[in-house]
């Protein structure tokens, strides 16, 4: 499988996860939008969030980044480097 495609994979399985916590349809769902003013989230969904991706994708995200998960490209960032540190451990 080609890198692009592994990214695309990654990154549908990060929007599925967090439609399925956020609780919102898939096309309310950007890059940008914002969880907490667009999406009601709070902290203990952000807490879900990082649990759901470490459970389904084998990357463990420190509590100290959920000020960072503020919308979806900030999630995939925080993916990308936490998975890249587990593999230069």
């Amino acid at each position: 499988m080609s890198h692009v495609a592994i990214q695309a994979e990654r990154l549908q399985q990060i929007r599925d996860i967090l439609v399925d916590v956020l609780e919102i349809e898939p096309d309310e769902l950007t890059e940008t939008s914002d969880f907490v003013n667009q999406h009601g989230a709070d902290s203990l969904l952000a807490i879900d969030i990082i649990a759901s991706i470490e459970r389904s994708m084998g990357v463990r995200i420190p509590s100290a980044a959920l000020p960072e998960m503020v919308n979806l490209g900030a999630v995939v960032e925080l993916v990308l480097r936490y998975e890249q540190e587990d593999t230069d451990a």
